[in-house]
């Protein structure tokens, strides 16, 4: 784990600069040896003087708003991570999808507006047509409709082949199942 020490900017702003192991080691030994030195001033009878004490808080104060502001930017820095790999594989996943896929998810959401949209086609130009010609368009339309509406089953209905490995898996299992049930004669 990673050492840092508070340096500060003429502007007054707290800048984290990480230690090397030597100066790690000897920021550790320098402080035992402070608390060494406050238990043998603890012996003395000490007076404390208020503007201390003003200043200790005002420390601890700073020490804790800056110990808030860095674990939020690690969280926001893991969130924002997280972020990128869900993305990622999302990505990942409308890559690798089929056509047959895609189509199949386009025509789920739009199939049924395709259809109505050749309904509606008819039934506007049948109110342009002479009543001779509208058993034949209704004939045609229907035709159409019929077609269409196969074409859009059979998209989304068909299987795709599965993998000869997957095929091979399915019967194995199919044949371990059969062999833990007692035959019975």
């Amino acid at each position: 784990m990673a050492n840092y020490k508070k340096t500060y900017n003429k502007k007054g702003e707290v800048k984290l600069t990480e230690l090397t192991p030597e100066e790690a080691k000897a920021m550790i030994e320098e402080q035992e040896n402070a608390k060494l030195r406050d238990k043998s001033k603890e012996a003395e009878p000490a007076h404390v003087e208020p503007e201390d004490r003003a200043a200790k808080e005002a420390s601890l104060l700073g020490s804790t708003k800056e110990a808030i502001q860095l674990r939020k930017a690690e969280i926001r820095g893991e969130l924002l991570l997280r972020k990128a790999n869900l993305k990622g594989q999302i990505d990942t996943i409308k890559a690798t999808e089929t056509a047959k896929e895609k189509a199949g998810k386009h025509l789920a959401i739009f199939g049924a507006a395709y259809l109505c949209l050749c309904v509606v086609g008819f039934l506007l130009t049948v109110s342009m047509m002479s009543s001779e010609n509208v058993a034949i368009a209704a004939t045609l339309i229907t035709l159409v409709v019929t077609q269409l509406s196969g074409i859009l089953k059979t998209v989304v209905d068909t299987k795709e082949p599965k993998d000869p490995v997957e095929l091979m898996s399915d019967v194995t299992h199919k044949l371990i199942d059969r062999d833990d049930c007692p035959n019975e004669v």
